[in-house]
């Protein structure tokens, strides 16, 4: 692993926690005014409609990216698929059963 692919990794594992919190933060932010124009009654039902509209099309925008930040996620730690192998943990795994069966076996 080169210099760099440490400094794009690092920087991507940066990118995707603000990510998260801009996410977390606008969904938050979305959930409070749901509330407020719910409680309204001072307001047409067409201005509910339309802001209820706005309000699905950003929650499923919201998703969308979340999505995606998710899958940049996974293509940075190397996982290109939801049930891929750590090809590293297997192979610690294994290396530590064979160092058990050579302590069982003995010496030869």
């Amino acid at each position: 692993m080169t210099k760099n692919d440490i400094t794009d990794k690092v920087g991507s594992a940066t990118l995707l926690g603000e990510a998260e919190q801009h996410y977390a933060g606008a969904l938050e932010d979305m959930m409070v005014m749901r509330r407020y124009f719910r409680d309204r009654t001072d307001i047409s039902e067409a201005e509910i409609k339309r802001v209820s509209g706005n309000y699905i099309r950003a929650t499923q925008t919201l998703f969308d990216e979340r999505k995606k930040v998710e899958e940049l996620s996974r293509r940075n730690a190397g996982i290109h698929h939801d049930h891929a192998i750590d090809f590293d943990s297997v192979r610690s795994e294994i290396g530590g059963l064979l160092d058990r069966l050579r302590a069982v076996r003995g010496p030869v």
